[in-house]
């Protein structure tokens, strides 16, 4: 049996936030539309309190899915941090 290739993730560094995270690894995107990006596939990363913070085990995908079928319901959502 093989192993399919995964999406590629990062774990974020101790003084990481979603603009850090942005420049590093699409530096090439518009900032805004790179960080909805990100945060629409990261959804797991608001189903906490406080929502969207990071912990140094964080699993942080920076890449969608791989497998060619996106769910709707989750690109495109303005995710919201406060």
């Amino acid at each position: 049996m093989s192993l399919s290739k995964q999406r590629e993730f990062i774990s974020p560094r101790p003084d990481d936030d979603w603009a850090t995270i942005v420049k590093r690894v699409l530096p090439d995107q518009d900032p805004e539309t790179a960080m909805s990006q990100l945060k629409s596939w990261n959804l797991h990363l608001f189903a906490r309190q406080p929502p969207g913070e990071f912990l140094g085990s964080d699993v942080i995908f920076i890449e969608g899915p791989r497998d060619g079928k996106e769910a709707p319901s989750f690109f495109g959502i303005e995710v919201e941090v406060s």
